[in-house]
């Protein structure tokens, strides 16, 4: 009964003298760290990137295809005459 009451003393003198606020605080900074250790946000950025150049190169391709379809000349450079 001795030693729970030690073990039990311990336990409050940490809690007395940890506020709850810094352990939460030391959790969302290891949280943080942690996250920064993976590559996701960047693969994302580089996905959306990747997703705009392809829908331009597609509009362009597009209006190629109109252009064409039209009658429209292109040069070898691929600009309209």
């Amino acid at each position: 009964m001795n030693i729970v009451l030690k073990v039990l003393k311990v336990v409050l003198e940490v809690i007395w003298t940890i506020s709850l606020k810094n352990i939460c605080l030391w959790l969302v900074a290891g949280w943080h760290w942690l996250w920064s250790l993976t590559s996701a946000d960047e693969k994302a950025i580089a996905v959306v990137k990747e997703t705009v150049r392809r829908t331009k190169n597609a509009a362009d391709e597009m209006e190629d295809v109109v252009d064409a379809l039209k009658g429209k000349k292109i040069n070898q450079n691929g600009k309209k005459k």
